[in-house]
């Protein structure tokens, strides 16, 4: 399962079970409506357990998905921190808020570390592969495999920009298109097309256009791009 479909799956889950006993105490937005058999008793609110167990998990998971440093996390930290808020389920309610938009924020792709780190990761795999086909003389097939990365890597960036991205891409239309937007200045962009070459001379079987060499320069310069402008 990839790793995004798998923080989806811990999100809704997690609001899944917060909405509900929500529910269960009757929480209107201001006060829960569960009431206790004495007459002007409190309403009831979750319990220490419900409270703490939820907490725990989605302090857990915001931690992994937006990072220590993220809004997001500084926020439940500091409700957990609290003697007042971090015990009492009572405020069990800031929590659920607190998962709610953390998830808007991820669905809306707004948490750019994360999902850059979990491309990098699966790009840097299929570089990995790359690589190895150089390193046993196979140049001419890792040239393409390595040009199918770099051409993902600049529809990734062109929507970090927030750029139209066809459905059909290049990765010259690509690179014109993203440094007219700014992402990266002209000595890059001729770096881009020099690698787009090289691809596809691969593609188009020009072989005695590179070399061995040239296509390990290429994995290289595509390492550091997608450190520089990925991650």
């Amino acid at each position: 399962m990839d790793p995004s479909e798998k923080i989806e799956q811990k999100f809704s889950k997690l609001l899944n079970i917060g909405r509900s006993i929500l529910i269960k105490y009757k929480w209107n937005g201001g006060d829960y409506g569960v009431k206790s058999r004495g007459r002007g008793d409190p309403p009831i609110h979750p319990s220490p357990d419900e409270y703490l167990k939820f907490r725990i998990e989605t302090q857990n998971l915001i931690r992994r998905v937006c990072g220590e440093n993220s809004d997001h996390y500084l926020e439940v930290k500091r409700i957990a921190d609290d003697e007042t808020t971090g015990y009492d389920g009572y405020f069990f309610y800031l929590i659920v808020a607190a998962l709610e938009a953390s998830y808007t924020d991820y669905k809306e792709g707004l948490l750019f570390d994360l999902r850059s780190l979990v491309a990098a990761e699966l790009l840097g795999d299929i570089l990995d592969q790359a690589k190895y086909l150089v390193d046993e003389n196979y140049y001419v097939a890792a040239a393409s495999l390595a040009g199918a990365v770099l051409e993902d890597s600049l529809r990734k960036l062109s929507q970090r920009h927030k750029l139209p991205v066809p459905t059909i891409t290049r990765i010259d239309s690509l690179n014109v298109e993203l440094a007219k937007a700014g992402a990266y200045n002209t000595h890059v962009q001729k770096k881009i097309t020099a690698l787009a070459d090289i691809r596809n001379n691969a593609d188009h079987g020009h072989f005695d256009k590179f070399n061995k060499e040239d296509v390990d320069d290429m994995i290289k310069s595509i390492i550091k791009f997608n450190a520089d402008y990925l991650v």
